[in-house]
This record gives C-alpha cells, structure tokens and sequence, in this order.
C-alpha cells in the first residue's frame, strides 16, 4: 500500500473558496459524480432556494465536483468547467481511508470522511466525502477500469448500510489507524478555516 504524504493531512482544512487548487495537496472535500450520482447526496426535502440565500450570505459555494466515467476521471470547477482530466489508464491506484474529525456543533464529538487518494504519475489527488454509500460505486468503478485499490481500513468489512458506519468507526477506529501507521492516517484531523 502506498504511504500518504503526512502533508496531505496536515492542509486539510486549510483551504477557503477555491478548492481545486488544493485537491493536489491535501484532502479536499468534494462532491463526487459516478454513475449519474452525485455523493454525498442532498437532502430530498431541503429548500433549495433557501440553501443558495445561506450560502451566499456567508460565502460558501458548492463544493467542486470529481466526476468518474468510463474514459476516466474529471475535476469540475465550481463555474462548471472542467479543469483537469485523468484517463482511466493513468491512474495506478485509488486508496480509500478514514479520517476523523472533531465536531462542535450541535454535541462535541466525533464525525468520519472518507478519504480517498488516488495515485498518478504526475501527483495525487486527495479527497474528501462524508457519504460512505460513494465508497462501494467507486470500488465497482475500479474493478470496471482494472484500477488497483487498496484497503488499508479494511472498510470492505464493515457490514450493514454506509449511513450505519459511524457506529463502527466509533469503536473500532483507533485499532483500524494503529494498522495503518505506516501510511501515515492521523487518529484526528485538526481543521483550520
């Protein structure tokens, strides 16, 4: 398996507006496209008008895009425009890991993204997504494409539905990190806004 760079953590969080230029250097949060899905997925009920009015009263825009298909993968800017294409065939691998969080919101406590590498020749890409349920369309992604994939969270094993996984993370992280030293993965990520 292949080591992350102790950077790509250590940035995380660091970026404002314009995520697409960090996507190369540290875990980015980002909206994932496969299979005409977009993850994590929105609300069914959410107010779409009244979203765009927060957001803009305090500047947030929508996350950029990472689109998977079958020629391969795009990123997508926030204006919609495709700023960087990878072939299928370039990608040597794509790693899935955890990342944990601390959440001050409503409860202290702890929240999960999954952390997703994927390995090119010319750099990595590092991202971001809170909804696991991305995590098995992207592995049948990589078996379609014959895209290495490496596990090092054994996340194949969790059972039950992907909105479910938080309860294992809660008690199994710690051991899961502990196997994965080498590659650098955090015990908790420290975000700076």
């Amino acid at each position: 398996m292949h080591e992350i760079p102790k950077t790509a953590f250590a940035k995380t969080g660091n970026y404002k507006k314009e995520k697409v230029a960090y996507i190369k250097d540290c875990f980015t949060s980002m909206r994932i496209l496969i299979n005409d899905q977009i993850f994590p997925q929105s609300q069914k009920n959410s107010d779409k008008k009244s979203n765009k009015v927060v957001g803009e009263l305090f500047g947030l825009v929508l996350p950029e895009t990472v689109k998977f298909d079958d020629t391969g993968m795009q990123v997508i800017g926030k204006d919609k425009e495709v700023v960087a294409t990878t072939k299928s065939s370039d990608i040597q691998y794509i790693q899935f890991g955890v990342i944990r969080k601390m959440s001050t919101y409503l409860a202290p406590g702890f929240y999960y993204e999954l952390a997703i590498t994927i390995g090119i020749d010319s750099g990595n890409y590092y991202l971001l997504n809170d909804d696991f349920a991305v995590y098995e369309q992207l592995k049948a992604w990589c078996n379609q494409q014959n895209i290495s994939l490496e596990d090092p969270f054994e996340l194949e094993s969790i059972t039950g539905e992907p909105s479910t996984w938080k309860n294992d993370l809660d008690s199994t992280f710690v051991d899961k990190v502990a196997k994965a030293e080498k590659l650098n993965y955090p015990e908790e990520v420290q975000t700076k806004f």
